[in-house]
C-alpha cells in the first residue's frame, strides 16, 4: 500500500496544487495530511476544500486548534495571521469540520501526529545539535515507540529522519526530485517537511511517499510569486511573503 503524506500547507494553494499534481503521478492508495492546512497563507478556505476532497486522513494542527480556541501561545506575527484566518473561516460547516479532527492517529505499526509523540499537537521534533539532544531522541524512540516503529510528523517544516543511529537529511537537486530511504524494522521519526512554508533552506514544497518499507522524499517547485502576491493583497505581514522566497 502506497501512502502519500503532506503537512503544513498553510493556506498556500499554489503549493498544494503543485504537490498533488506530483503525487498523482505515483498513484498512491491514500493521501494523509498531518495538519496545519491553514494559517499564515492567503487561501485557507480553498486549501481546506482541496484537502477534504483528496485526503483520507486529515489531522488537526496547532493552527486549526488556534482558529477554534485562540492563539495565546503564538508569536505576535503568527497571532496576526491566525486572526486573519479565523475571520476567513467563519461558516459553521468549516468550524464543525475543524472541531472533528484529531491530532494523533494509529494505523498498524505506524503513528501519524502533527507535533510529536509526547505532545501530538504542540511539541516539535527537532534535529539534535548537541549529544544530549540526540540522547533525548534515542530515549524517546526506545521508551515511547512501544507498539509501533514509525511516527510521521509535521509541524517543524523541516525534512529529515530521526533514528536510533543518527539523523538522515534528504538532499535533492532539480525542479522535481526524490531521496529514498529503507526503514524496515528500524524505529524512526519521519519529519516530512512542509508543503506551503518550508523552513529547511529549500523553498520547494516537500512531501513523502511511504510503501511500508521505504520513505521517499520529494521536492516540488510551485508558483511562489502567485502566493506572495496574494499575501500582499490580503494585507498579511511581509515576512510571510519573504520567507517563501528563501525557505527559511
Amino acid at each position: 500500500m502506497k501512502t502519500a503524506l503532506i503537512s503544513d500547507v498553510h493556506g498556500n494553494l499554489a503549493a498544494l496544487e503543485a504537490v498533488l499534481a506530483d503525487i498523482s503521478r505515483f498513484e498512491p492508495d491514500t493521501i494523509v495530511c498531518l495538519g496545519d492546512t491553514i494559517g499564515y497563507g492567503p487561501q485557507p478556505a480553498e486549501c481546506l476544500s482541496v484537502v477534504r476532497q483528496t485526503c483520507s486522513i486529515v489531522l488537526m494542527g496547532n493552527h486549526e486548534h488556534a482558529v477554534l480556541y485562540g492563539a495565546e501561545q503564538f508569536t505576535p506575527l503568527a497571532q496576526i495571521a491566525i486572526d486573519w484566518t479565523a475571520r476567513a473561516l467563519r461558516d459553521k460547516d468549516t468550524l464543525d469540520y475543524l472541531s472533528s479532527l484529531e491530532c494523533d492517529l494509529r494505523s498498524g505499526n505506524v503513528r501519524f501526529v502533527h507535533g510529536s509523540i509526547r505532545n501530538p499537537l504542540l511539541d516539535y521534533v527537532r534535529e539534535a545539535d548537541t549529544p544530549w539532544a540526540f540522547f533525548y531522541l534515542v530515549r524517546t524512540l526506545q521508551n515511547d515507540f512501544t507498539d509501533f516503529n514509525i511516527c510521521f510528523v509535521g509541524h517543524n517544516h523541516r525534512a529529515f529522519l530521526g533514528t536510533e543511529v543518527g539523523y538522515i537529511f534528504p538532499h535533492d537537486t532539480g525542479p522535481i526530485s526524490k531521496t529514498e530511504f529503507r526503514i524496515g524494522e528500524e524505529k524512526a521519526y519521519v519529519s516530512i517537511g512542509s508543503v506551503g512554508q518550508p523552513r529547511d533552506g529549500d523553498w520547494r514544497s516537500s512531501w513523502v511517499m511511504f510503501d511500508g518499507e521505504r520513505v521517499e522524499y520529494h521536492r516540488v517547485e510551485y508558483d511562489r510569486d502567485l502566493t506572495i502576491d496574494l499575501i500582499h493583497r490580503a494585507g498579511l505581514p511581509e515576512f510571510l511573503a519573504e520567507r517563501l522566497r528563501f525557505g527559511n
